[in-house]
């Protein structure tokens, strides 16, 4: 079964959407005017289950004991290739897979949500695994993912394989074939040799995994030769018979890109099933998981370029930094309309919710984050032809919500850069 996208698992936040005993509210798009306060909103309502929230992973019925990679043992994870901190994974050859985690301290590189490979909030929880899928011409070795099931396999019975990979910002290439593997006995290799074992899960993989900003979920079926028990994600193919493609860096990201692929996996799942029906995957096409308000009311011809200006606010998930790809049309009617009327000069703030301003504390890292959210804004604003001088930026944290409900739809509309156009 191919890969599919799943449109609404977005990065930066995705943990902190509200799950409760009944179907939820997962996207709201909603527009504020900065200066006048007022509320022009079109709401799109998604009703979404709730055993598809991200913190209603079913670990009952998975036979991946730790396929969230929330539990971790031994000693805090300071670097890379630590996957064996997660309690029953490991990597099958010497390179070992990295793990990431928001428990790790911030200056590390295997931190949440910044970290060695790009930025990423995880899926579920609070950590997820990375490997590297391909490289330029082979000249970086590629690390697995392995975990030993909670049952043996039954012959000719049929089970669902699944679990979500992101392509890291940092790079430069993304590609296909991210594969699972099953089979009876562990693989120990004592060497950083590529694996080159059948993969039946999915059974088209030559969908090239080129999202950045969203977790895309792969899926299939497996049917069982019999005593299978041990899982391995990775790349099995030859490096000349990946399909790959370039990529562009995202917006807002600085680092230097890196000449190969480079995932992040989280929610590794495999269960039983009794048809093959049952693992589609389809439900999840509509799951929601990020509160973001955006606008989608037609500009008012008749309003001049300075108050089209003034009625723009950008909005962010939770602990992003970077300029969100969703707000590019804002970005495009406010460039249009300062481009149309060189005097207008602006000046762009930046604000959190309460749950970025509560985070840091332990994550002061954080800090700048209002800032650092109208720099973004205005970089994009430079990139597209104006003039920095034109431009200021101010940061209020959390001083001035929009909204004081305390609800995930309310503080959405707290992650904002709102803007003013200077006298």
């Amino acid at each position: 079964m191919a890969a599919l996208h799943v449109p609404g698992l977005f990065r930066h936040g995705l943990r902190n959407v509200p799950s409760t005993g009944s179907p939820y509210l997962a996207a709201i798009k909603f527009r504020k005017r900065s200066s006048m306060r007022t509320l022009l909103f079109i709401i799109g309502l998604a009703i979404v289950a709730p055993c598809l929230a991200q913190d209603k992973f079913d670990h009952d019925r998975n036979w991946v004991t730790n396929g969230d990679f929330e539990t971790l043992e031994g000693k805090k994870l300071k670097r890379a290739g630590g996957i064996v901190f997660a309690t029953g994974w490991g990597s099958p050859t010497k390179r070992a897979a990295d793990l990431f985690s928001e428990s790790a301290p911030v200056e590390s590189n295997v931190s949440t949500p910044k970290n060695l490979g790009g930025e990423q909030t995880a899926l579920s929880g609070a950590n997820y695994a990375g490997i590297r899928i391909w490289s330029y011409q082979n000249k970086e070795p590629r690390s697995y993912l392995q975990t030993k099931l909670s049952k043996q396999m039954k012959k000719d019975s049929l089970y669902c394989v699944r679990y979500y990979v992101s392509l890291g910002d940092l790079s430069k290439y993304a590609a296909g074939e991210i594969g699972a593997y099953l089979g009876k006995q562990k693989i120990e290799k004592d060497d950083e040799s590529s694996l080159t074992y059948e993969v039946k899960v999915p059974n088209l993989r030559t969908k090239i995994q080129d999202d950045m900003f969203s977790w895309q979920g792969v899926c299939g079926v497996y049917e069982a030769a019999g005593f299978e028990q041990y899982l391995v994600v990775g790349n099995f193919a030859a490096n000349e018979k990946t399909p790959n493609s370039k990529t562009k860096r995202p917006r807002g990201e600085t680092r230097q890109q890196v000449f190969s692929a480079y995932y992040y996996v989280d929610n590794v799942e495999v269960y039983p099933i009794k048809n093959r029906g049952e693992c589609t995957c389809e439900q999840l096409d509509k799951a929601e998981s990020e509160f973001i308000f955006s606008r989608k009311d037609a500009p008012n011809p008749s309003l001049k370029p300075a108050e089209k200006v003034e009625r723009q606010v950008f909005y962010f998930k939770r602990f992003q930094r970077s300029f969100d790809t969703s707000m590019e049309s804002w970005l495009t009617d406010m460039v249009a309309s300062m481009k149309a009327d060189p005097a207008i000069k602006v000046k762009l703030t930046g604000h959190m919710d309460a749950t970025e301003v509560e985070r840091t504390r332990v994550r002061p890292d954080l800090l700048e984050l209002a800032k650092e959210r109208a720099e973004a804004v205005k970089d994009a604003l430079v990139e597209a032809g104006i003039d920095a001088g034109r431009i200021t930026v101010a940061a209020m944290g959390g001083d001035e919500p929009a909204d004081n409900t305390a609800t995930e739809v309310g503080m959405s509309k707290n992650r904002r850069v709102e803007v003013d156009v200077q006298p």
